[in-house]
């Protein structure tokens, strides 16, 4: 009898033992759901508050664009009440110059950057002579420039036939690929991908190797918006150099006449105000930009979120003409 009320009580106590890991396991289980769900309220609303710091940088500069067309020609003394530099920045981008601006929120940051969105060449309205100016600057083989101009013609024109060189819908390039070829303007400077002869070295560069020179990658010279005039005081040492007349004591005279007579870059006296300064063409280059390009990066707890915009300037509110978005990054901050 002692060996059965023994067993018996192994039995029971084994049981109990099994019910206590499983309610262990369950428990645990909940614990980690809990603990999870928490963590993905967390990120979310750290990327929520990186996203409303990014819709407000826009608006920033929305309100910056709305105030350059009343920009005055400010004074040092007035500086004293610019403390967050809104007034330099309206000023800033009635001169077609770049500016950016941080601001602090309560919990979030936004950085948002204005500049020209016609601070390179436009690709819609580039003639030959022009391509092939922007090539040998890239160090593209010259055994490739009438294909990808002829073939860019093709993707552009409203037509069916072929360039010398193009390549239209019936292609086997395009029809291998299932698309036909566009018969409009493109949309971006990423639309060449697209195109036959063109692709990621031209657009974006490669090293030498033994086969090939390195070529230097043309998409920071171009771009689809303006009206083909390029913004002299916004574009680049590179986008000035891919003009054949252009020399390097040139664009230093360029680069020195942005910073104004003070020669620091950031003041008040920046811009170059008018492009006899310069010897500038006024066929090819102008001081102030129709289309200008914001990008809003809001910041939240190591979260960020961009927002990118083009806005077509007019006599009322600028108006937007392009706009993308999306998260930058996210990673969990121990704060």
């Amino acid at each position: 009898m002692n060996m059965i009320k023994k067993s018996k009580k192994g039995a029971a106590l084994l049981v109990a033992l099994w019910v206590l890991i499983i309610l262990s396991l369950i428990v645990g289980s909940f614990a980690f759901e809990i603990q999870l769900e928490a963590m993905l309220v967390s990120h979310q609303r750290k990327k929520f508050h990186a996203e409303m710091a990014a819709y407000s940088g826009l608006e920033y500069a929305r309100a910056i664009l709305d105030q350059q067309a009343n920009a005055k020609e400010l004074e040092i003394e007035d500086m004293a009440e610019d403390l967050d530099g809104f007034m330099q920045a309206a000023l800033f981008i009635k001169r077609g110059l770049s500016t950016t601006s941080k601001i602090e929120l309560d919990d979030s940051t936004f950085h948002v950057t204005l500049k020209s969105a016609e601070a390179g060449r436009n690709i819609n309205l580039l003639v030959r002579g022009e391509w092939l100016e922007i090539f040998e600057m890239a160090n593209i083989p010259s055994t490739e420039w009438d294909t990808m101009i002829d073939c860019l013609e093709d993707w552009i024109d409203e037509g069916d036939l072929h360039q010398l060189n193009g390549a239209e819908s019936d292609d086997p390039f395009y029809q291998d690929r299932g698309y036909p070829v566009k018969n409009g303007p493109l949309d971006s400077v990423e639309e060449l991908l697209l195109i036959k002869g063109w692709g990621e070295d031209v657009l974006f560069g490669k090293e030498e190797d033994e086969e090939s020179d390195a070529i230097f990658g043309i998409a920071n010279l171009l771009t689809v918006w303006g009206d083909g005039k390029v913004n002299l005081n916004t574009a680049t040492a590179d986008v000035l150099l891919s003009y054949a007349e252009y020399e390097d004591w040139e664009l230093a005279s360029v680069l020195e006449a942005r910073n104004g007579e003070d020669g620091e870059p950031g003041t008040l006296d920046d811009g170059i105000k008018d492009l006899a300064e310069v010897g500038a063409d006024p066929s090819k280059f102008k001081l102030q930009s129709d289309f200008v390009k914001v990008t809003s990066v809001g910041d939240a707890f190591g979260n960020q979120y961009q927002i990118e915009c083009i806005f077509l300037l007019g006599e009322g509110n600028a108006v937007v003409v392009y706009w993308e978005e999306g998260s930058v990054k996210s990673h969990e901050n121990t704060r």
